[in-house]
């Protein structure tokens, strides 16, 4: 996708000047080759997408439409995946707080459910016992040490006995067994190091509660870096992995465990990696002024469309400029590029010995994870989503913008 300053004036023209743009493709291609990579090692392998990283539903019926699962985290989401089509078997249903009803609701429709506690361990033992003529199979999601100072509060102990315990309970009820293991750790450490010790212990675990024959999946979660500009890239202070080296750290020890052709499935839930890299947000300069020695842009966003965790990266970013005309309030030098809220840390980035004026654009890369999902209702509404689809380069609305009406909906007035 070849932006111009004529082709983002004339998306202002019809959408507003603030809004996200979405490459589909990329999305498709970058599915395609992270799978791919693990599928030639080991075919059993599949992927259920994060609908938490980002749900937008365009997103969502793509990931559908290529064969993953919908991973969801909460009932809306859920709610999401079947109203857009996805078949309710094709559902795997984590996080922490299920509601009686709603998790109740997912296992009789079918749905893979990770159990996460004893809450929900009691709920199941209700079910089964409610609908004694039929069969239910869940998975349990596990916690066990990867090397790093936090305790994650998810799952169930493995060095504690709970999840020995869970797996007890649950294979005593006559109706009911455990389908597979699930893992997930949403930390800071995503080296391919940490990926393999977590394929070595999960493989582990099957061996001790499988030992007949393996379980229906192993499920190893997500977390796994995406695609960056490399701007981005050398912020960090560790290697970032490809999609090839994450696939030769875990889909080996799969390969090895079992024959390819009766060995459980193997599921992924990335987000981060198959969508960081497919969004831009794109702002238009409003405004400019100089404060004494300071160079100051207005654009028509905030640093909440771009960075809603407020994290300290930088992200890359291009400038388009109206070479054409003049419209005034051009700035060169070192200029600070401020959003429209009245917080004074709403600054969206820093251009260094450059330039712009009021009519310029300016559209910052790799906003494709946790921006719309944590974008706040704060001081204006949310800006659009446009997808762009590189085959017949065209513009497409996926999110109207939204209106005051949209934000205020909830509220008793």
């Amino acid at each position: 996708m070849k932006l111009t300053w004529q082709i983002l004036e004339n998306l202002a023209r019809e959408y507003g000047d603030s809004f996200y743009i979405l490459d589909v493709s990329k999305f498709e291609n970058n599915y395609q080759e992270f799978l791919s990579y693990f599928r030639s090692i080991y075919p059993r392998t599949n992927f259920g997408y994060s609908y938490k990283t980002n749900y937008t539903p365009k997103l969502c019926q793509i990931a559908d439409a290529l064969g993953a699962y919908a991973e969801v985290v909460s009932q809306m989401e859920y709610d999401l995946a079947i109203k857009i089509g996805v078949e309710p078997s094709r559902i795997i249903f984590n996080g922490p707080l299920k509601r009686d009803r709603d998790l109740k609701n997912a296992i009789l429709n079918g749905s893979t459910v990770n159990l996460d506690s004893w809450q929900e361990v009691e709920i199941l033992k209700d079910l089964a016992e409610k609908f004694s003529a039929r069969n239910f199979a869940v998975g349990l999601r596990c916690n066990f040490d990867i090397g790093i100072d936090r305790i994650s509060r998810f799952g169930f102990d493995v060095e504690g006995g709970d999840l020995e315990y869970a797996f007890s309970v649950i294979s005593q009820l006559p109706n009911c067994s455990v389908a597979g293991l699930h893992c997930h750790f949403s930390t800071p450490q995503r080296s391919i190091e940490s990926y393999a010790l977590r394929a070595r212990k999960m493989l582990n675990l099957t061996g001790l509660y499988f030992p007949e024959r393996p379980p229906k999946f192993i499920n190893l979660g997500g977390g796994f870096f995406g695609k960056m500009d490399e701007e981005l890239r050398k912020q960090f202070d560790c290697h970032i992995p490809s999609y090839r080296e994450y696939a030769e750290a875990i889909a080996p020890e799969f390969a090895r465990h079992f024959p390819q052709d009766t060995g459980p499935q193997l599921i992924l839930e990335p987000g981060v990696a198959l969508v960081a890299d497919v969004m831009q947000f794109a702002c238009q300069v409003v405004g400019t002024k100089t404060i004494r020695s300071r160079q100051i842009a207005l654009v028509a966003g905030s640093i909440h469309n771009i960075k809603p965790t407020l994290t300290d990266k930088k992200l890359a970013m291009n400038v388009y400029r109206n070479e054409s005309s003049d419209r005034g309030g051009n700035l060169t030098g070192d200029i600070d590029l401020v959003g429209y809220t009245c917080m004074e840390h709403d600054c969206l980035s820093k251009i260094d010995r450059g330039e712009i004026g009021i009519g310029d654009y300016v559209v910052f890369n790799n906003i494709g994870a946790y921006t719309i999902v944590f974008k706040p209702p704060f001081i204006s509404p949310n800006s659009p989503i446009i997808s762009y689809d590189s085959t017949d380069k065209t513009y497409a609305l996926s999110r109207r913008r939204e209106t005051s009406e949209d934000v205020f909906a909830t509220y008793i007035i």
